[in-house]
């Protein structure tokens, strides 16, 4: 059989407060609630309609909504996604809040619930995302701009004014959904058309998803686990769930494995990606899953300076276990990998488990917050598999690099202090040589960029059913470090 499956690998959230672009389907939010059904579209009283291109139930034309900036309100100021909820909208003039919105939101599998999504209204009409690599700072939103985040469990309530030609808004990072509403007075529960993150880019409907590359490798088929994130449809047989070719919404390049041998179609090979930097700039996010040393000898000097600039930009870069070189002869700055003497090879350690701790507060509350059908795959499989039943402790398998040390890395604040942008640890625990307690998954910031590592392959090395504890932090820890952040230039040397 085949699904569609979701994923939440995320990039900036960058917030933009003018009027452009257009969207094709229109949401009425009335006291009586939406429907839960994602194929049921709310009707205006009176009426009965399923048409989500209906047109809007009022006149007003949206664009006459729309309120010059306002110096006084804080309009255009950057703002920490963390401090959102310092803004109240109801302060403005004239604002009254006599609504309230409901819902949670998923990932584009329409099952996996996003913590920390930005859900706000707004009666200007936002931009969408950049189809190629930019700087995803925070902005603040415009006095009047109801907003809210997720709960763990991917829950929000929204308290806002009422009033016809809005813009509900859902984003995480560079997936994003705008959606024209017209809210009524009183509480109402968003249909989950509404709150799902798209699978795909479809600008006219108001939907945008990041522009993703994988290097296709050897070994960790990170492609099956992003097919069943979502960005792809899957088929399940003989207890293996794989990404159904030409289902994609992503580009594969061959890196020790060449996608068209399993029906896919490949953009060429990594060697080519790194040496043009007009195909990197195409990107937001590039994952490099462990594979053998096919293309390594594309990390020349002016390659690895077209990958740190391209991250500096504001690329999310992320590499597993065995291609650590991708890691380490790029960005040496931030860690010391166990046993690298600067050769190719020199840092593969051997293969061991970890019962790793979580050493996140927000990380560990989302798996907690998971619906019971992502606690256990074994359901689903014929062998057993790690689970969550252990946290705060998680079970990451087939790891086989390791970290010595994650190392400070001080970059000028631009207020005359310095700020450490090396590597944050999500989680850490033992093995490897030597049988030590490591890092095994780090983030660090690059100029505008995010670089990530984990020690594990994101997908376990066997064939199995469902999302595993080691997918579904990567999809937490992505989505993460595709949120907006404030720039910072990247380290020198």
């Amino acid at each position: 059989m085949t699904r569609r499956s979701s994923v939440l690998l995320t990039s900036a959230l960058a917030l933009a407060c003018n009027s452009s672009g257009s969207s094709t389907s229109e949401a009425t939010a009335e006291g009586t609630g939406f429907d839960s059904d994602p194929t049921t579209t709310a009707a205006t009283p009176g009426e009965s309609s399923t048409d989500p291109g209906a047109p809007p139930t009022s006149t007003a034309d949206p664009a006459d909504t729309t309120s010059p900036p306002d110096e006084e309100s804080g309009n255009g100021t950057k703002f920490d996604v963390a401090g959102l909820l310092d803004m109240e909208a109801s302060s403005c003039i004239g604002h009254e809040v006599d609504a309230t919105l409901t819902g949670t939101v998923y990932g584009p599998d329409g099952e996996l619930p996003v913590a920390g999504a930005l859900v706000y209204l707004t009666a200007n009409e936002p931009a969408g995302i950049p189809q190629q690599v930019y700087c995803a700072e925070c902005t603040e939103l415009a006095c009047g701009d109801d907003q809210t985040l997720t709960n763990a469990d991917g829950s929000f309530t929204l308290n806002a004014e009422s009033g016809a030609g809005k813009f509900l808004v859902v984003q995480k990072g560079q997936f994003m959904r705008v959606t024209p509403i017209d809210v009524a007075p009183g509480p109402a529960a968003m249909n989950t058309n509404y709150t799902t993150l798209p699978s795909a880019t479809d600008e006219a409907a108001g939907e945008w998803t990041p522009r993703i590359a994988v290097a296709d490798g050897s070994y960790d088929r990170i492609e099956d686990a992003l097919g069943k994130f979502g960005m792809g449809d899957t088929v399940i047989g003989a207890f293996e769930e794989r990404l159904v070719p030409g289902s994609e919404t992503f580009d594969l390049w061959d890196n020790g494995r060449d996608p068209g041998l399993d029906g896919f179609a490949s953009e060429g090979t990594f060697a080519e990606l790194v040496a043009d930097p007009a195909a990197l700039a195409e990107y937001h996010i590039i994952f490099v899953p462990c594979s053998g040393s096919a293309f390594t000898n594309a990390l020349t000097p002016q390659n690895i300076q077209n990958i740190r600039d391209w991250v500096a930009a504001g690329g999310r870069w992320y590499v597993s276990d065995w291609s650590n070189e991708w890691l380490q002869m790029v960005f040496p700055e931030y860690q010391d990998l166990n046993g690298w003497d600067g050769s190719i090879g020199s840092a593969d350690n051997g293969s061991y488990d970890s019962l790793a701790d979580i050493l996140d507060p927000g990380l560990l509350e989302w798996l907690e917050a998971l619906p019971e059908a992502f606690v256990d795959i074994n359901p689903l499989n014929d062998e057993e598999h790690p689970t969550l039943t252990q946290l705060p402790q998680v079970l990451t398998v087939d790891n086989w690099s390791g970290i010595d040390a994650i190392l400070p890395v001080l970059v000028d604040d631009g207020q005359g202090g310095m700020v450490d942008v090396g590597h944050k640890v999500w989680l850490e625990g033992p093995g490897g040589l030597p049988a030590a307690v490591h890092p095994l998954t780090v983030t660090g910031q690059f100029g505008c960029g995010k670089i990530q590592f984990t020690s594990y392959h994101t997908a376990e090395f066997f064939n199995y059913v469902g999302l595993s504890p080691q997918e579904l932090v990567l999809i937490y820890t992505i989505l993460e470090i595709g949120s907006c952040q404030e720039p910072l230039p990247p380290p020198q040397g």
